[in-house]
C-alpha cells in the first residue's frame, strides 16, 4: 500500500464536486451527437433508403429555405452554412495531385525510366559499390 493507504501508483483526488456531474454520464455535445446520428429508415424517389437525423433534418431546411413562402428557413439554411461550410485551407497544409490513370506496368516502366537518372542523397549508398559505379 503506498500514497496514504491507497494502493497503485497513483493517489486519489482527496477533493471531490459533490455538485458536479456525476461520472459515465455524457454531456450535451455527446447526447446531441448520439440523437443526430441515429438512422432512420425514410422514402426518397418510392425507395426506402436509411439516413441519420442529422441528414434528414438538413434536408428538410433545405427543402424549407427554396420554398419562397418560407423567407425564415432561407435565412436559417445559410446560417448553417456560413458556420459549417469548408474554411479556407491553412498555409501549413497541402495539397495532393494525382497522375493520370496508369496501368501497373506503365507505372513500373515510368519509375525505371525515372530511377536511372536520379542520384542517391548523399550517404546512402556510400558502401554499395555497384551504385557507385552506374
Amino acid at each position: 500500500m503506498t500514497n496514504n493507504g491507497q494502493t497503485g501508483g497513483r493517489p486519489q483526488k482527496d477533493c471531490v464536486n459533490p455538485g458536479g456531474r456525476p461520472m459515465g454520464s455524457k454531456n450535451l455535445k455527446t447526447m446531441l451527437q448520439d440523437i443526430m446520428l441515429q438512422e432512420y429508415v425514410v422514402m426518397e424517389d418510392g425507395r426506402k433508403k436509411r439516413r441519420t437525423l442529422l441528414d434528414i433534418t438538413l434536408l428538410n431546411l433545405r427543402k424549407a429555405a427554396l420554398d419562397d413562402a418560407r423567407p425564415r428557413a432561407m435565412k436559417k439554411f445559410g446560417q448553417v452554412l456560413e458556420r459549417y461550410r469548408p474554411g479556407i485551407i491553412n498555409e501549413g497544409s497541402g495539397v495532393l495531385l494525382a497522375p493520370a490513370e496508369m496501368t501497373p506496368e506503365e507505372w513500373m516502366a515510368d519509375q525505371i525510366e525515372k530511377n536511372k537518372t536520379r542520384k542517391p542523397p548523399p550517404g546512402a549508398f556510400d558502401d554499395d559499390e555497384d551504385w557507385k559505379n552506374r
